[in-house]
């Protein structure tokens, strides 16, 4: 297993999700994958139906190789530019999949030790917008969304109210929270009302299994608006990311997330988000 960068052929988004997975991977003591897919070209060539098309397709095909192969070089030096100065021994291997990057990071996602995705990933239209859609909302697989600078060496924040997307990011990250050592349970005390009835949203229900898994742990109450609240507190704690779950979801390709999560997807100053729905 690995941790696995997704690329997307951009200098700058490219490097800034590799160094985000070589923190990561040296954390865990993993290897460090760059995963770059593009579809075949010859799949989406349309079906010519006249001689005009006939003369087309030829050069609309030979023009998407090109462009494909500069974009993959784009992908590749960019990860080779951020392992050879970052890596610190770790192995780190890149791979371009010929396959639909959905379907090539949901694989991935399967059983990497994280799946790390840029930021810009969670903007509609972006290159990987669709990809990282599907891999959380649709596949249901935990992955990380890279902050808007490098990972600090603070506490991992968990976004806490005993829902099972909270849990589910818990548990599918639980050995990346082991790897920073330190966390810190948020939580709205709103939250806690509402669920009352419900013993595991106490946060020393959340505190007590994960100092069974040798995790050091401290709770903080979040005032006012909780995606405001987590923000807050990961810059005033120097967080190296939060853990949430996604709540929301997605139809007809439509990403319809709830407010909190939309709101730190958003976030111009964000540490990163390791998220599971």
């Amino acid at each position: 297993m690995s941790v696995v960068a997704v690329l997307q052929g951009t200098e700058a988004e490219d490097r800034q999700t590799t160094l985000a997975a070589i923190e990561i991977a040296r954390r865990l003591n993993t290897p460090v994958t760059g995963l770059f897919a593009l579809p075949d070209p010859m799949a989406v060539l349309m079906v010519s139906t006249s001689p005009e098309m006939a003369s087309i397709s030829p050069s609309m095909t030979q023009s998407m190789i090109d462009q494909q192969a500069a974009m993959t070089e784009i992908a590749k030096a960019a990860f080779h530019d951020a392992t050879s100065t970052g890596a610190h021994g770790l192995d780190c291997d890149f791979f371009h999949e010929v396959n639909t990057v959905e379907r090539a990071s949901a694989n991935a996602a399967t059983l990497a030790d994280a799946v790390v995705f840029p930021r810009s990933a969670a903007t509609v239209g972006g290159p990987l917008y669709m990809a990282f859609e599907h891999v959380m909302m649709e596949a249901r697989l935990p992955l990380v969304l890279a902050g808007t600078d490098s990972i600090p060496a603070g506490p991992v924040i968990i976004a806490w109210d005993g829902s099972n997307g909270a849990a589910r990011a818990v548990r599918f990250h639980l050995p990346l929270i082991r790897a920073f050592g330190d966390v810190i349970i948020a939580q709205a005390p709103k939250d806690l009302e509402r669920d009352a009835a419900r013993p595991v949203a106490e946060p020393g229900t959340l505190e007590d299994w994960l100092k069974r898994h040798d995790v050091s742990v401290k709770v903080a109450a979040i005032e006012g608006d909780v995606s405001g609240g987590l923000l807050a507190l990961a810059k005033g704690s120097g967080a190296a990311m939060i853990v949430a779950g996604a709540y929301g979801h997605s139809r007809l390709g439509e990403r319809l997330f709830g407010g909190t999560t939309r709101h730190l997807l958003s976030a111009k100053d964000a540490p990163a988000l390791a998220l599971a729905r």
